[in-house]
């Protein structure tokens, strides 16, 4: 298992992503994530860009 980070929930229900876990799924500014609820964990993938993005 990888290094265990933690981030803040602000007010508004934002929450960084933690550089690890960018550089792991390869995003940044602009790209996007979906999010998965899988056997009681949370999965993060990287959507693919389409081209007209």
């Amino acid at each position: 298992m990888g290094s265990l980070t933690d981030t803040k929930v602000s007010e508004k229900n934002l929450t960084t992503i933690p550089k690890s876990v960018r550089n792991f799924l390869q995003v940044g500014a602009g790209d996007r994530v979906e999010w998965h609820v899988r056997d009681g964990q949370i999965v993060v993938e990287k959507l693919e860009r389409d081209d007209d993005e």
